[in-house]
């Protein structure tokens, strides 16, 4: 009933502030190309869904206990909001500015370079490896939702079940069944992820009748909040290689079209930063697909995705004993989805428009 409540009221708040929102002079207009709406339409979508995570952390806030708050370092908690901000901060700035490609991606790195900080300075060959994964995750995952934010419902829907399959791993990690140290920054975490799922919910309600966008704001900002969370666990050992391979496995609808349509790009000689209707979506609604339908489609691959990740990520570990083991399974079914994921892309690009 809590998180009934939680999603409930984020989606409420959400529904209510997107409203408002749609009053913003902030416009997306059809160019003929990747814009294809029939006419402008507010991008503000974003502002709603940020806007209502804040206020359920916030409630969550004065309503936790002042102790557990007061524990941590205010460095630390300063240092979390900052990453968790930059991204929406970013895509707001890139809604009201119009930044270019390069501006927005050089802010995107340096974004990623200072959140990768705590794995360099922990030292050694295995903290640097981590760090650079850490900065290609977020640069990787964050682009990869604004990219396939182009129609309604797919990237915001898909990535607000993504992030609620995060859950099981931060119950895993941080309940302990009551034996783990307080973890504050933690806990907001998991009020973030079905925070999102319910402000989503309550932005849907506009986007899937055409009548709001979330615009870079609502991308880059959900993108980079599930990659700062997909990482939050994220270290040396069999847990951390747990947590990496539930992240890839629950973003594979994203990757593979993304990955897949810029290696395409690139083989023919094309300009990555150019905007384009070359993803497999995009085929699929000039192909006559609704956008209801396309994104229903990505919506259930993503389940698909987040039941095996998070079914084999326990499978992994069943005992004491396994716990030190390499997840195996897990990494099984990450392989088998991406290559089952890759066949259905290629088939959809060997296709005859």
């Amino acid at each position: 009933m809590t998180i009934f409540y939680l999603v409930a009221g984020a989606a409420l708040i959400s529904f209510v502030l997107c409203t408002l929102a749609r009053h913003l002079p902030l416009l997306d207009a059809p160019d003929g190309g990747r814009k294809q709406q029939a006419a402008p339409v507010p991008r503000t979508g974003g502002i709603g869904i940020f806007g209502a995570i804040l206020i359920t952390l916030g409630a969550f806030a004065v309503m936790a206990e002042p102790s557990s708050l007061a524990q941590m370092p205010a460095g630390r908690i300063l240092f979390a909001v900052a990453l968790a901000v930059t991204p929406w901060a970013i895509g707001f700035l890139d809604d009201w500015l119009g930044l270019s490609a390069l501006l927005k991606l050089a802010l995107l790195c340096g974004w990623a370079v200072i959140a990768a900080i705590p794995f360099f300075m922990s030292g050694g060959t295995g903290g640097w490896l981590l760090g650079i994964a850490v900065i290609v995750w977020l640069i990787v995952i964050t682009n990869a939702v604004n990219f396939m934010d182009g129609a309604n419902g797919l990237a915001l829907g898909s990535i607000a079940i993504m992030h609620v399959a995060l859950f099981p791993l931060f119950a895993v990690l941080m309940l302990c069944f009551g034996s783990c140290v307080p973890d504050p920054i933690g806990e907001f975490a998991v009020i973030a992820q079905f925070a999102m799922f319910g402000a989503v919910l309550g932005f849907l309600v506009w986007n899937l009748r055409g009548g709001l966008y979330a615009g870079d704001c609502g991308s880059l900002g959900a993108g980079g909040l599930f990659g700062l969370m997909a990482v939050y666990h994220l270290g040396d050992g069999m847990d951390g290689v747990r947590a990496a391979l539930l992240a890839l496995t629950l973003a594979l609808p994203f990757l593979i079209d993304v990955l897949l349509t810029l290696a395409w790009r690139t083989f023919k000689g094309r300009n990555l930063l150019q905007a384009h209707t070359d993803h497999a979506y995009q085929r699929l609604i000039a192909r006559g697909w609704g956008h209801l339908s396309v994104a229903t489609f990505w919506w259930s691959m993503t389940l698909i995705c987040a039941v095996m990740g998070v079914v084999t990520m326990f499978g992994a570990a069943e005992s004491t004993d396994q716990a030190d083991d390499f997840p195996v399974l897990q990494l099984t079914a990450l392989v088998a989805l991406a290559a089952i994921g890759s066949v259905f892309w290629w088939l959809e690009r060997s296709r005859t428009q």
